[in-house]
């Protein structure tokens, strides 16, 4: 077998193995990067790249008062008692100046902030650019430090000799090669695009249709790599899943699903036409159980003409970068099975096999209640502010499933990231950071999310982890 060598391996292309591998080689060490895919990026390249940061500037531009201790308060209330408050607490004192700052300094802006459900303040920072502009930072500072890649590269087994990791097997298009490192750091992401490890490990009443969101790349590999050599894992039924996701007509997999944004203003109904929840809090804790308690877990979602234009798909598919491409969005809406058309609420209802008296008697007490001028829908709180009626027809009524979309637990890890075996022991060498390890130490955020608490903690475990190595 063809033999290389570095001091420094790091398995995985995302934003943690990237961080991870700056850090490595701003120590002089000699860092190789391998990855399958045939470009550096992993998940966080098509993703919005959004990050929960407390106590930044651009909030206290916006008037927001914010700091690391409230911030800690939020996330252990939503993330319950399995988090892991240490992680917690140095990922927000650290999120400032190892993720804020130091992403600026690479040429990130960051251009907006938004409230998301569960926190105080709004802190979910928005890069101008997403996860795309994030990632191409990090990979051209990757390549100014000396980082070496190793690309369209599948790693097989991780390598380990008298109880130490001491490389990879690997193969590329010339067949086996054994890379070996001082190091190994297994940075592959989560298992949410792997219809085996997800149906294995979600917590969904049985029979059940999940479908799959992660990254292309999100199958699991390292989580399998990692159990092979006795790693110890914790949470792994602790699949996030987002509520408003529905089968992805363009992909050839069938359980393919895309999450659907910017329908603010929809209503959500079951098969009997009725409302069920308040549709503005649609986060993986509140929207997902709601949806999950539903006959067949499942719902429509209601909209107009109006929120049609302004549908977006959280899919590179169908965006150009941060932007959507709209005739996409329309052939979707156009073309699924899951997605039906008409000009009237009850054509809609009977396309849709959905019971057509409630579904307009829903539809018509809930366009009153917005004409109304009342702050609150009086049947489940939801905030009624700017929402219009749904009255511009087309109607569409789109289904929605749950959509696996990361990993909140994952293999253990002490503080330096390396990686613990089952019997509560250090495996010499063998590190893991970024969703594997549940975005940091296994469990940084518990059994719930606040949003923006994937891409922050992952590349903040990464730094901890390349500073370790």
């Amino acid at each position: 077998m063809r033999q290389e060598t570095s001091d420094v391996l790091v398995v995985g292309a995302g934003a943690a193995g990237i961080v991870a591998a700056i850090e490595a080689a701003a120590s002089s060490a000699r860092v190789t990067v391998v990855d399958a895919a045939p470009e550096p990026g992993g998940t966080a390249q098509s993703a919005g790249g959004g990050t929960c940061i407390p106590g930044s500037p651009l909030q206290r531009e916006l008037g927001l008062k914010d700091s690391p201790e409230l911030a800690l308060e939020d996330w252990m209330a939503w993330g319950g008692p399995t988090a892991d408050v240490a992680w917690a607490r140095r990922y927000l004192d650290a999120a400032l100046p190892d993720v804020y700052h130091r992403l600026e300094r690479l040429g990130v802006t960051w251009a907006s902030i938004r409230p998301q459900e569960g926190n105080t303040v709004p802190r979910w920072h928005a890069p101008a650019g997403g996860g795309s502009a994030v990632m191409r930072a990090l990979i051209t500072e990757a390549n100014r430090v000396g980082v070496q890649w190793r690309l369209a590269t599948a790693v097989e087994e991780l390598l380990v000799d008298g109880g130490s990791a001491i490389g990879v097997a690997a193969r590329d298009a010339e067949g086996p090669v054994a890379l070996r490192a001082r190091s190994v750091l297994v940075a592959t992401g989560g298992f949410a695009n792997d219809s085996e490890l997800v149906r294995a490990h979600a917590v969904v009443p049985e029979g059940t249709r999940v479908l799959l969101g992660g990254g292309q790349g999100a199958r699991g590999a390292g989580h399998r790599m990692l159990a092979a050599v006795g790693a110890g894992f914790v949470n792994m039924d602790a699949v996030w899943m987002y509520p408003f996701a529905t089968p992805d007509p363009l992909s050839a997999d069938p359980d393919r699903g895309v999450a659907i944004r910017g329908m603010e203003g929809d209503i959500w109904v079951n098969r009997g036409g009725v409302r069920f929840h308040d549709e503005g809090r649609r986060g993986g804790l509140s929207g997902t159980a709601a949806l999950l308690a539903q006959e067949g877990a499942t719902c429509w979602a209601i909209i107009d003409a109006a929120i049609a234009e302004r549908l977006v798909v959280a899919d590179p598919t169908y965006r150009d970068g941060v932007e959507p491409r709209r005739e996409r969005v329309r052939e979707l809406l156009e073309t699924s099975p899951y997605v039906n058309r008409a000009d009237t609420v009850r054509q809609l209802a009977s396309r849709a096999g959905i019971d057509a008296d409630a579904l307009c008697a829903t539809i018509s007490d809930h366009n009153d209640a917005r004409r109304s001028g009342v702050d609150l829908d009086p049947d489940f709180g939801r905030s009624l502010t700017g929402l219009q009626p749904l009255s511009e027809p087309p109607y569409f009524a789109i289904q929605l499933l749950p959509l696996a979309r990361k990993n909140l637990g994952g293999v253990l890890t002490d503080s330096f990231c390396r990686v613990i075996d089952a019997a509560g022991q250090v495996i010499d060498g063998l590190f893991a950071a970024g969703e594997v390890a549940g975005m940091a130490g296994g469990r940084i955020n518990g059994r719930a999310a606040l949003e923006g608490t994937m891409l922050g903690p992952s590349m903040f475990s990464g730094l901890v982890a390349g500073s370790s190595m």
